[in-house]
Order: C-alpha cells, then sequence, then structure tokens
C-alpha cells in the first residue's frame, strides 16, 4: 500500500517543509501514526481566545448557513448567551436550514427541559446524549461516559472545536481578570479553534457517530449531503483525534503520549485539568531531564477543588524533573492546549485525565504549522505573565492539610 504521503500529492508537498529537520519530522511522525484519523493537508485554520471572540466567530457563520447546523456541546445553558444561540438558531431554521443539536444530559443537567422542548417546537432536532432518566436510557451503567466534545459544523465548510462551552461564564474575556470572586461564574479563559479545508469532513464524521449513538442515524436522500467535496482553503495540515467511549480507540492518549516522547526543543502545556497517569508524568519528567523546555500552566483557583488537589499532587515530581509550573490567577482557567517545538499544536475539549482518555468522547485538533504553532506559543506567554510561578522551594513548604488533600485524591484520582 502507498504511504499517506506518496498518496496525497498535497499531503507529500506540505511535509517537504520539515524534511530538513529530522527531530520536527519525527515528532509529526509520531503523532500521525497514534492518531486515528489522517493528516489533512489544505486547510485554514484560526486561534480564537475566550468565549467573546468565539462566539462572534461561531455566530457569523451561522448566520451564513445555507444547509445546516451541527452543534454538539457538553454545556447549552438557558442564560443569556443560551439563548441567544438559541434564537439564532431558530431564526436559521425558519429560513429552512436543517439544524440539529445534541447536548450533554449531566453537562446540561441545570437546563430546564422546557429550553430544549421550545427549539423543538420550532423545528430544531435536539438529542441528549446519554440522559439521567433510566426510562429513556435503559443502559443507566453508561452513565459515567460522558460526551465532552465541543462540535460546530456549518454546512460541511467550516467546523469550530475547542474547550468552550455554550455558557454565561464565557460572557466576559479573561482579560477582564475577574479574579477568585468573581472568575468562577464569568471570564472563564479558554482557547478554540475555527477550521476550513478538508480537516471539517473529520469534525462532521464525529458529529454524525455521536448523532446516531443518540437517536437514528441521518439518512441522506441524496447522496451524502452532509459529507461534501471540500476543497483546499489554505495550506495547513490538520488531524482531528476524537475519543469514542465506545470504542477501544486510546489515539486521543497515544497522540499526546507521542507527542511528549518525541519533543526536542519546548513542550508548553496548558490544561485546566490536569491529573494524568504516571506513565504520561514520567514522559514529561524525562523531557524535561533531557533539556526540553517543558512548561505547564494550571489553575490558581479553579470550579473543582478535588481536581485542583489531583494537580497539586503531581507538583513535587514535576519540579524535581525541572519541570516549569505556573498557576493562572486572574482568570479561571478551562483551555486545554499543547504546543511542541513550535510546530505541533494540540486544541481541544480533552483533559489530561482518565476521564477523558478512556470514559468520554472527546475531540481535539491536532495542527502541524509553524506559523499557527507560533499563535500558540504568544498565547502561551501572554498566558504566563498572568500567572505566579511554583517554585520547589516553596513547594516543599506547603502546610501539612495541603499534603493530606494530595494524598487523599490519589485515592480516587482515577474517578475524578
Amino acid at each position: 500500500m502507498l504511504s499517506e504521503d506518496e498518496g496525497d500529492p498535497l499531503l507529500k508537498s506540505a511535509l517537504a517543509e520539515f524534511k530538513r529537520d529530522p527531530a520536527v519530522r519525527e515528532l509529526v511522525t509520531a503523532v500521525r501514526q497514534y492518531s486515528s484519523m489522517p493528516l489533512n493537508a489544505g486547510n485554514r485554520v484560526g486561534a480564537l481566545i475566550d468565549g467573546p471572540q468565539t462566539y462572534a466567530a461561531i455566530e457569523s457563520d451561522l448566520r451564513a448557513a445555507r444547509h445546516h447546523i451541527h452543534l454538539e456541546t457538553f454545556i447549552f445553558g438557558a442564560d443569556d448567551i443560551g439563548r441567544r444561540f438559541g434564537e439564532l438558531l431558530a431564526g436559521k431554521r425558519k429560513e429552512g436550514v436543517e439544524v440539529r443539536v445534541l447536548y450533554d444530559s449531566i453537562g446540561s443537567m441545570d437546563t430546564p427541559k422546557d429550553f430544549f422542548e421550545q427549539m423543538r417546537q420550532q423545528g430544531i432536532e435536539v438529542r441528549e446524549f446519554r440522559p439521567m432518566n433510566p426510562v429513556k436510557n435503559p443502559r443507566i451503567w453508561d452513565i459515567n461516559n460522558r460526551d465532552h466534545r465541543k462540535i460546530i459544523v456549518v454546512d460541511g465548510k467550516v467546523g469550530f472545536t475547542g474547550g468552550i462551552n455554550i455558557d454565561n461564564t464565557y460572557s466576559s474575556p479573561s482579560s477582564s481578570r475577574p479574579g477568585p470572586k468573581r472568575g468562577v461564574e464569568d471570564g472563564w479563559r479558554d482557547t478554540h479553534m475555527r477550521i476550513q479545508g478538508p480537516a471539517v469532513k473529520q469534525l462532521q464524521t464525529l458529529f454524525l457517530q455521536s448523532w446516531a449513538e443518540a437517536g437514528e442515524p441521518l439518512q441522506a436522500k441524496d447522496g451524502d449531503r452532509y459529507l461534501p467535496p471540500v476543497q483546499s482553503a489554505g495550506d495547513k495540515l490538520i488531524t482531528i483525534v476524537g475519543n469514542d467511549s465506545e470504542s477501544d480507540d486510546r489515539s486521543l492518549y497515544g497522540t499526546y503520549l507521542a507527542a511528549f516522547k518525541h519533543s526536542n526543543r519546548r513542550l508548553w502545556i496548558t490544561h485546566a485539568y490536569f491529573a494524568p497517569n504516571p506513565e504520561l508524568l514520567d514522559v514529561m519528567a524525562a523531557a524535561a531531564r533531557r533539556g526540553v523546555d517543558v512548561r505547564l500552566i494550571v489553575p490558581a483557583f479553579t470550579d473543582s477543588s478535588l481536581v485542583l488537589n489531583a494537580t497539586q499532587a503531581t507538583f513535587t515530581p514535576l519540579l524535581e524533573a525541572g519541570v516549569k509550573i505556573y498557576e493562572l490567577k486572574d482568570a479561571l482557567l478551562h483551555a486545554k492546549s499543547v504546543v511542541i517545538d513550535g510546530t505541533v499544536s494540540i486544541v481541544g475539549s480533552a483533559n489530561l485525565d482518565m476521564r477523558s482518555f478512556l470514559h468520554n468522547d472527546e475531540v481535539n485538533a491536532i495542527v502541524v504549522d509553524r506559523e499557527f504553532g507560533r499563535r500558540m506559543e504568544e498565547v502561551f506567554e501572554r498566558d504566563q505573565r498572568g500567572s505566579r510561578p511554583v517554585t520547589l522551594e516553596r513547594w516543599q513548604k506547603r502546610s501539612l492539610w495541603q499534603r493530606f488533600k494530595e494524598f487523599g485524591v490519589k485515592l480516587f484520582g482515577y474517578w475524578l
């Protein structure tokens, strides 16, 4: 069989840029080997920082929709942001655009059922992923497996993914510096992406799989209307990596592991809920010991104290290995992004914890591009300036109560 490079001249041409950098080529090859979907050339991608910027971009594309809108989210709130999106979707449905919404039952448990029923009454197809009600979901043993993805596809041509839900916590940008007092409810720091090109088809494929899991699959009468041929939109290499709790596919974990192992110069990680297994921690520590500039930004405060304690339980071995750790203090961190050697960037919904790797449906976008990598490093450096460093000397002086919390959370960290 032809290799991916030989079978796709456009991909072969795009990868040629890295032939003079064996370390980067090795990194890209390692990540590709673990990805569940092929690397696509011909994409355009933009980083979207925080809620206001992300919502403005999404709403602009939703207004331009002509055929269909597919929206999959963990949280769809009934607050100001949620109602604004609901009204926009209802307006597009009146124009004849097909609109489908898939939300997670636990993620959206605070949203009144009447809110979604009003959507249905306006012609929007709405499905609930794994309902909490055992009558609606006889497979009650699956309650631990959730749909944590954030995917929007417009007309099969434009796609969005990342960490941002539809919720009022994103009403203000993190640059408003809400701090711990207001920051749990507003001004969250997060990263999203807007994608055009062949990679949108991969996002659409994941949405259609989730939609079928929550009900009947879509039946296209005129061929595959939802997966149209997508023209080249740019020069970016992208692959979409999905994690499905129903399968044994561990590509999401594998791509993280491969990227960390093959980092050569810089490994910069921004993760809101950081509680990886020993293997990933060992790989991070090993990278730092071999001279890689390993930096980690985590929250200084969060909406989940248990996960924060689990994060803090990793500090000692990482600091001893030379990893630089920073706590974002002015806004609640919800972003999940990694940039490796300024070339490979990972942005998505998946946290670095076992829940994301084993129990949730997740989605990450992996971008192989130096320009986008520089942009992600700029974002990282901005966040770092808004963070306080955690030094080994300071951490060793933490209280006995803090040490006890770290010990306690390790006992059930797998289920966080």
